[in-house]
């Protein structure tokens, strides 16, 4: 037996749960499917409830036109404004964090690294739901630490960080960048464990400050493995959406690609799937575009130290 059809069970297996379903998703977004036609009676079912039921009609590039030109238009760019301008935000944020924090857990004066690296690594550890709800009762209106905080400066009406649209889009850049940044932070310490020691000590018998040290040797070393995270931990950003979801999704579904799409397919009054379909197909388009050229740009493809 050729090694090549021990593979085969595993490739099939693949190509169905993955594959399929994205082929599938990208037909039902040219047809007019929604919760009157979708889904279609199977072959088996009487001849009255297939008459009653007809199956979605193929419309072509009319979900796509909606979304880019027609009356979804507005809601669709919105989205993707919103989205680039979360990952404007959020990405910056858990950079500058986690790269902080790695040089902090990399420095010979901290006492106690397992443990505390342990700790900081909480938000990569905890089930994404436990995390959103803690930063629930972080953010309440009357109880939580934040608003008790603006009470305390002075603030005699703090927002609502569920109801108030800005506030809460606000709310998604912070738990971002905390959700994200211990990735960010166990790749900037794996890159400083390559750094020669011999580089440090050579700045420091010259009088370099620490500063420049920074500027000068450690952030050109660790540059491309902070590129390498920065690039993955944005396609992460602009494929945001189950916080927005747990945290108040009736206030944040247009702020987001992936919410916008996931509305018109359960939040909408007749469920259009077709249109749905489209905007999730766009939506992947445009991660996939943002993927290729931020890798070309990035030039990842090189070695990982490699000028």
């Amino acid at each position: 037996m050729r090694p090549q059809w021990l593979i085969l069970p595993g490739l099939l297996l693949f190509l169905f749960f993955n594959i399929w379903p994205i082929i599938y998703s990208i037909y039902i977004s040219f047809t007019n499917a929604n919760i009157k036609n979708f889904p279609p009676p199977p072959p088996w079912a009487p001849e009255e409830l297939k008459q009653a039921r007809p199956p979605p009609d193929f419309v072509g590039f009319a979900n796509y036109a909606s979304i880019l030109t027609g009356p979804a238009s507005s809601g669709f760019l919105g989205a993707v404004f919103w989205t680039l301008i979360f990952v404007a935000l959020s990405v910056p944020a858990k950079v500058a964090l986690g790269t902080f924090v790695g040089l902090l857990m990399s420095s010979d004066r901290v006492v106690g690294k397992p443990i505390m690296r342990a700790l900081l690594i909480v938000p990569w550890a905890l089930p994404l739901i436990i995390s959103v709800v803690a930063w629930r009762y972080v953010f309440d209106p009357t109880y939580g630490v934040v608003n008790q905080l603006l009470y305390a400066v002075g603030i005699s009406k703090p927002p609502d960080w569920f109801v108030n649209k800005d506030y809460a889009y606000a709310a998604m850049v912070v738990i971002e960048a905390w959700l994200a940044y211990p990735f960010i932070m166990t790749v900037v310490m794996g890159a400083l464990a390559n750094v020669p020691r011999a580089a440090y000590e050579a700045a420091y018998i010259d009088g370099a400050g620490r500063w420049a040290v920074f500027t000068r040797i450690t952030l050109p070393l660790i540059k491309r493995p902070l590129i390498y995270a920065s690039v993955m931990t944005a396609a992460a950003s602009l494929q945001f959406f189950l916080v927005a979801f747990l945290w108040n999704f009736i206030q944040l579904y247009d702020r987001f690609m992936l919410a916008y799409g996931y509305y018109w397919a359960f939040g909408s009054p007749f469920r259009e799937y077709g249109l749905a379909a489209a905007v999730l197909t766009m939506s992947a388009l445009l991660i996939s575009v943002f993927m290729i050229l931020a890798i070309r740009l990035a030039g990842l493809m090189r070695g990982m130290y490699e000028s």
